[in-house]
């Protein structure tokens, strides 16, 4: 079974996949992955996400998966838990049996992005945290439109796992 968990920057993807690897779950964080991902400028050249990444950047680069890296990674694997992001996402949807969203109020991402044990960059500065919550509300709304199965992302690792593995 291949599936996949989506979700805006702060949601909790990482901190439940890195839960269910402990338990010896087969589970990815799609940002830790070499190769699936990247930014890419208007021009479709990868570049490097700077640190402190503003409008100018943020306005006209885009975070992107590779369509051809994941079907290779998701041939590797015959069960998978996929937990990420991209501006590309809804497009990869098909590729698996099984497709969530995890989703949280605005509040508790903007909490969540600014925690300090936060190591992803995204929402470090007030440009980027704005950015990251305009795109919670975009995406959550392109997944409802697709009929994606939500999670409320306060639930505790254990309980979203027993949803997404039934």
């Amino acid at each position: 079974m291949k599936i996949l968990i989506l979700g805006p920057s702060g949601s909790g993807k990482t901190y439940t996949s890195f839960y269910l690897r402990r338990k010896n779950i087969n589970a990815f964080d799609a940002d830790t992955i070499p190769g699936l991902a990247g930014y890419f400028d208007s021009k479709g050249n990868e570049v490097e996400f700077p640190i402190g990444a503003g409008k100018e950047f943020l306005d006209t680069h885009e975070f992107l998966w590779s369509r051809e890296f994941l079907k290779v990674f998701l041939k590797k694997n015959n069960d998978v838990y996929l937990f990420g992001m991209a501006g590309n996402a809804f497009d990869m949807v098909d590729l698996f049996d099984k497709v969530f969203f995890l989703n949280a109020e605005q509040e508790v991402l903007a909490e969540r992005l600014r925690h300090e044990s936060r190591e992803n960059p995204m929402g470090k500065t007030d440009y980027q945290l704005q950015n990251a919550l305009n795109w919670a509300t975009e995406i959550e709304e392109e997944a409802r439109g697709l009929g994606i199965k939500m999670i409320d992302a306060n639930l505790p690792p254990e309980e979203i796992f027993k949803i997404i593995s039934t």
